[in-house]
């Protein structure tokens, strides 16, 4: 039976004083698990404080809502706690908790389409046009719209792929990873992707 204790104890993140972040900044990712798996709460904490933010950042970019991708965010490492003697690698975590949190993403953005099949709106989701920057024209406006339109259109593994691809920034290894694909798949995934918002959007046009 998994040991059910915990991750919820560090689930918020707070402000840190300077003596614990740079603590945080000093220990290593492997150590620091080694030490979680021991039941050590602080190792824990520092763990979620040193990559929830970025963990946060990507799973909004996806999801196009805070509230949605924070909830994500607290199962993914509710889950990735309770689970951490599967972790082979445990200098590889922020790309093992990034898997969790990219099949929580495709698991919500699924329901919300099949909500929205039959008639429902599950989440008040953010278009791009509205998470533009304040000091963006109309006319980018416009076209992340018309990009976010194309956007939704995607298969959801598609989507997710392109997202962390091309906004995320992540690399091609790390998006196969998170996504549990090999890196054909993920290829063909973006590929696939990027003919479709070709025919939609001119890309090279679209401000960063």
């Amino acid at each position: 039976m998994q040991d059910e204790r915990a991750p919820a104890r560090v689930l918020k993140l707070r402000p840190e004083g300077p003596a614990r972040l740079s603590e945080a900044r000093g220990v290593d990712t492997a150590v620091l698990v080694g030490r979680a798996r021991q039941g050590e709460r602080q190792a824990e904490s520092l763990l979620y404080r040193r990559y929830a933010p970025s963990l946060l950042e990507v799973a909004t970019h996806l999801l196009r809502s805070v509230h949605a991708a924070e909830d994500v965010l607290h199962d993914a490492f509710l889950l990735a706690f309770s689970r951490l003697t599967q972790l082979r690698a445990p200098a590889q975590f922020r790309a093992w908790v990034m898997s969790i949190v990219i099949s929580l993403v495709k698991k919500r953005l699924r329901r919300q389409r099949l909500l929205r099949w039959v008639g429902l709106e599950a989440v008040a989701d953010a278009p791009l046009d509205v998470q533009a920057r304040d000091g963006a024209s109309v006319e980018a406006r416009g076209e992340l719209a018309v990009l976010d339109a194309a956007l939704r259109a995607l298969p959801v593994h598609q989507r997710v792929a392109w997202t962390l691809r091309h906004v995320e920034g992540e690399k091609l290894e790390d998006v196969a990873t998170a996504m549990g694909k090999s890196l054909a798949t993920t290829k063909r995934y973006l590929q696939k992707a990027e003919a479709h918002l070709a025919r939609h959007v001119s890309l090279e046009e679209v401000p960063p």
